[in-house]
């Protein structure tokens, strides 16, 4: 064998030696610090006195609508649950998986949100609020049109969409548009019996703390006739 030859073989061997330490050493750091999260999940949660479960696969099918409905190997993790203010709520680390291309060209993609939920005690009709610029990306736009709330600022700088726009409207009182408007980058909807606050990552406990008083803020602003006229139309 030539030199030249030699030589080629042996930088591609080291090349893909190279290439392979590389790609251990990234597992290793990634799970050093899934455990390290983990950890520090469990002791928020016993500092708080909250309950904390390294899984739950209930949770995957517990929601509907984006970012539930997509993909594959779907997880839920580091699972906190507790109450905020006499609300009872859970937050997670959801992931689920996506694949595009077919054989050599075939990629995987791994995709990490960050969910809290805080349930309301009855179910809703659904809506939807977030970020113009974000709302297809970071919001499930619940079934329904969009609704005008007829404050200019607040409608060019949100999406709101509801399959009851009366509901939307009364929920959407000045109070709770003021509130929503000191946060414009979150992302919430009202499915069913929970308020959810979804975003792209994972989220600290700081952060947890910091929504759940946002949601608090939210609910407590909502008209007490639109919670009367809810438990009013649930089935007897």
């Amino acid at each position: 064998m030539e030199l030249s030859s030699l030589l080629g073989t042996l930088f591609g061997l080291v090349f893909c030696a190279g290439i392979l330490a590389l790609g251990i050493v990234g597992a290793v750091r990634a799970q050093k610090r899934a455990a390290e999260r983990k950890a520090g999940m469990a002791g928020y949660a016993t500092h708080r006195e909250w309950e904390y479960r390294p899984s739950d696969d209930s949770l995957v099918t517990r929601f509907g609508g984006a970012p539930f409905d997509r993909g594959y190997s779907r997880s839920a993790t580091n699972v906190l649950l507790g109450k905020h203010d006499g609300r009872h709520f859970v937050a997670f680390d959801y992931a689920y998986v996506t694949s595009s291309g077919t054989g050599s060209d075939r990629s995987t993609q791994h995709h990490h949100y960050s969910v809290l939920a805080l349930n309301l005690g009855l179910p809703t009709p659904g809506l939807a609020v977030g970020p113009t610029s974000t709302f297809g990306r970071l919001v499930n736009a619940v079934t329904g049109r969009d609704v005008q709330i007829g404050n200019p600022f607040f409608d060019e700088a949100f999406t709101v969409t509801s399959p009851s726009p009366e509901f939307a409207l009364d929920v959407l009182h000045p109070a709770v548009v003021e509130v929503v408007m000191h946060h414009p980058e979150l992302a919430w909807r009202l499915e069913g019996d929970s308020m959810l606050v979804i975003r792209e990552g994972q989220h600290s406990p700081q952060e947890i703390e910091a929504k759940l008083h946002f949601m608090d803020a939210v609910l407590d602003r909502i008209p007490e006739h639109v919670r009367a006229r809810l438990i009013g139309e649930q089935p007897r």
